[in-house]
């Protein structure tokens, strides 16, 4: 990076803090977007796998396998039903009620309510590129990030929207439909709020 000027060193930065990506990912975005912070940026999160420099993640299917084992249903073995997916979440150190909780069940793609399928689970953190709780973990600011983003944040906003309409498990109140969507909308609010300082300093 020494080679860059000072104001593509500082593009850098920016980009790779915005993004969650590495110097190589950075440059290599930048430089094919003209660097125009901004547009490298709306860019990268449109086509990651087009501008993703950084080695890939290698992902241990059987560690998969015996982590899901772990959480899923006694009787349901194809399933983390609602007890597995809590003791998932106190692993992660996560409240059922944080912001991380839907990303994940965005990002697993799950189809019902305080449930993820094995193939949603095995899929979802392939695509994450972790195989146990800790990479999880340390890859949750990443995930988040990727809402800056104002096409991912319409995905995962449609997602939300549906999933909050889905049939509720039994012990879990009606009007948590609308504490989903109510706190997506102010969550959006905020996202892009900081957006502004961030993309103030792209041209």
């Amino acid at each position: 990076m020494h080679k860059l000027k000072v104001s593509q060193r500082d593009k850098v930065k920016k980009f790779i803090s915005f993004t969650q990506t590495g110097e190589s990912t950075a440059i290599f975005c930048l430089s094919q977007n003209d660097w125009k912070l901004e547009l490298a940026s709306d860019n990268y999160f449109q086509n990651p796998d087009v501008y993703y420099k950084e080695s890939k993640v290698s992902v241990d299917r059987k560690k998969l396998e015996t982590l899901f084992t772990k959480y899923r249903d006694p009787m349901e073995t194809d399933k983390m039903t609602a007890e597995g997916i809590m003791r998932f979440l106190d692993d992660l150190n996560l409240s059922p009620e944080s912001k991380l909780v839907l990303i994940i069940a965005w990002k697993f793609r799950a189809a019902a309510q305080c449930e993820f399928t094995r193939d949603e689970f095995m899929t979802g953190m392939s695509e994450i590129g972790v195989d146990s709780v800790e990479k999880l973990k340390a890859k949750l600011s990443t995930l988040e990030s990727e809402l800056k983003d104002q096409l991912r944040f319409k995905d995962f906003y449609h997602f939300t929207f549906n999933y909050a309409k889905k049939p509720w498990p039994k012990g879990i109140g009606f009007r948590y439909g609308y504490y989903l969507l109510e706190y997506c909308i102010t969550w959006k609010v905020s996202i892009f709020g900081s957006m502004v300082s961030i993309s103030s300093g792209a041209s």
